[in-house]
């Protein structure tokens, strides 16, 4: 049955028509969205976990490390030679599109330094805290790809996730809807049109 709010006339139908044909563009530019992010997704995760496996197993190697200089210089020598240590490096954060969707971008520098270039005094420094240090700074451009990869899959699932209900209202709500309406206004339409034809051929014979 034809909405109430459809009246079913040629101007109905003429804009019931366009808007099914921008609700199938609409469709098929989301389902091509959809494939892209997907394929994005699967393409930044591929060696997400070798990756996380990787950081882990360095900043566990870094931290056991520091343990020890903790051990042989004491725990205050430590924090004291940490305190003296110099910035790193700014890190250019920046933004990439990828249909629409704004995703983390990081440009991590190189962050290793030599033991002069760290601040602290390395005469009261020793061999086990510079190892600890030259880790950190080796480890810190993974750390940094990792937490770019998992905040931009958080995003990407959500933006799929949203993109495919768009896709299904259309398919099951929106375009069954408007076929639903166009065929019913074509059809009051031809039988007004028939109708139309009758009372004209009675008029017609009355004339005569």
């Amino acid at each position: 049955m034809i909405s109430e709010r459809t009246k079913p006339t040629r101007t109905e139908l003429k804009r019931i028509s366009e808007t099914l044909d921008l609700s199938r563009t609409g469709h098929n530019l989301l389902e091509e969205k959809n494939e892209a992010l997907i394929l994005e997704y699967f393409s930044m995760s591929k060696d997400h976990k070798q990756k996380r496996e990787t950081m882990q197993k360095n900043m566990t190697e870094a931290f056991d490390t520091l343990k020890d200089a903790q051990g042989q210089l004491g725990h205050i020598e430590t924090r004291y030679l940490s305190a003296s240590v110099t910035a790193a490096k700014d890190t250019d954060i920046t933004e990439k599109k990828i249909m629409g969707v704004n995703l983390l971008k990081i440009n991590a520098p190189d962050y290793s330094r030599s033991i002069l270039e760290r601040g602290y005094n390395i005469t009261d420094s020793d061999t086990t805290l510079d190892g600890a240090a030259t880790l950190f700074e080796d480890t810190l451009p993974l750390i940094l790809k990792v937490g770019e990869i998992d905040s931009n899959s958080r995003i990407l699932k959500k933006e799929i996730a949203d993109t495919r209900r768009k896709v299904t209202a259309l398919e099951d709500y929106i375009i069954p809807n408007l076929n639903r309406d166009k065929r019913m206004i074509m059809s009051k339409l031809d039988e007004r049109a028939r109708e139309d034809f009758v009372r004209t051929k009675i008029v017609k014979r009355k004339i005569k």
